[in-house]
């Protein structure tokens, strides 16, 4: 595929998962928590694809984020430190039950940005502060990309990723700066989400180095085939993995408010 034609699939398929994540965010509710518990269960699996794991070990990995999304379901508890809590537990217990540390981390990878995200679009400004999220990681993602294609220059970790460059990194930060002050003037949030997008840029980045990190242990390519142009939900989802953990974080400390 030209390089035209690959910049327009990763738009359209872009703009689509976009379009959904909005809408389950306005909706909220079981539209959100089905939208999340989709997202943490196809990370999950990628997860034990990358590490090779047996059908079997598979199954007792989504057997435990099932146990963990049924815990964050809106009808009953929702999401909150109990949660977390729960969802490190059943990591304990998948890893001694699949003898797999590895898979039992993958469980709390995929698990806590899914509390994260459920627990801030219940919070005090759900709406505006969950969607402030997604659109830091979003701005970072599209600046990364077109600064590095467009600039280049040296790598930015050349072992792990060989396509990030510090010019992508710098155009990261810059587009999440500036999107996330628009968004926080548009919908009225605190002084804190006017700046905040340049640091959560660098989390995103590093966040997608790591899973760039996976594949390379893996020898693959992209995580999964799941989205045209993009791979798979873990590489959709890298960046947005520690921020929604980070913003969720500051948020239930009192650290960040609306």
């Amino acid at each position: 595929m030209s390089g035209m034609g690959d910049l327009k699939l990763r738009a359209t398929v872009g703009v689509g998962l976009a379009a959904v994540a909005i809408l389950a965010l306005v909706l909220g509710g079981i539209a959100w928590w089905v939208l999340a518990a989709l997202m943490g269960l196809g990370m999950l699996a990628e997860w034990c694809g990358l590490a090779k794991a047996s059908a079997p070990r598979l199954t007792v990995a989504l057997a435990g984020m099932a146990a963990g999304l049924a815990l964050a379901f809106p009808l009953w508890w929702g999401a909150d430190r109990s949660t977390v809590a729960a969802f490190v537990g059943l990591a304990l217990v998948v890893g001694l039950l699949t003898n797999s540390g590895r898979i039992g981390t993958g469980l709390c990878y995929a698990g806590f940005p899914i509390v994260a995200l459920l627990f801030l679009r219940d919070g005090q400004h759900g709406i505006a502060v969950t969607l402030w999220t997604l659109l830091i990681v979003w701005a970072t993602d599209i600046g990364a990309y077109f600064a590095g294609r467009s600039i280049g220059g040296p790598l930015l970790a050349p072992k792990l990723s060989p396509k990030k460059t510090w010019a992508g990194l710098g155009g990261g930060v810059i587009a999440a700066l500036v999107i996330g002050a628009l968004v926080a003037f548009g919908v009225r949030l605190g002084l804190a989400y006017y700046w905040l997008g340049a640091p959560l840029a660098v989390v995103a980045q590093l966040g997608d180095i790591y899973e760039s990190a996976l594949k390379r242990r893996a020898e693959v390519k992209d995580s999964g085939r799941l989205l045209p142009g993009h791979g798979g939900l873990l590489d959709r989802l890298d960046g947005l993995v520690p921020v929604a953990v980070v913003v969720g974080a500051l948020v239930a400390n009192g650290n960040l408010a609306g």
